[in-house]
């Protein structure tokens, strides 16, 4: 008689551990997404002050224009824009070229004249710390 609990209860656990592991894998399947969010529609949004200033103390937190746009997707106001971030973010980390230019006037830019001088001063910015001479050390 002790045997078949046992059995029932076998089959019950079982039938539990399988029914986890399903779910299981069924969230981690829907929790990734199939595209990256570069590819995916944008909305239209332009701009204010705020989310310029936002940038501008995302650039200068971070020291990098890859910082910025995951720091500005994490704390701009505007949610049209925290998309178009995390757009540019994803190209820069998951597409074949990972150019700044494309990343910040295409993915993240609201297409003005004011917020593409603003990008075009962050992407100078970059490529002078990179382009800078090596500082001599004295005692040489």
């Amino acid at each position: 008689m002790p045997e078949i609990d046992l059995m029932k209860a076998g089959i019950c656990l079982s039938f539990l551990g399988g029914l986890f592991l399903l779910f299981f894998v069924v969230w981690l399947l829907y929790r990734q997404d199939s595209r990256p969010a570069y590819k995916k529609r944008l909305p239209k949004v332009i701009y204010g002050d705020e989310v310029r200033e936002t940038l501008a103390l995302c650039y200068t937190t971070a020291k990098d224009i890859e910082g910025m746009l995951f720091l500005a997707g994490k704390h701009c106001r505007v949610k049209k824009a925290r998309m178009r971030f995390r757009a540019a973010r994803s190209y820069l980390v998951s597409s074949r070229y990972k150019d700044y230019e494309t990343a910040l006037f295409v993915y993240a830019s609201d297409g003005t004249k004011t917020q593409k001088e603003f990008f075009k001063k962050i992407i100078q910015a970059e490529a002078s710390r990179y382009r800078r001479l090596p500082k001599k050390e004295d005692g040489m």
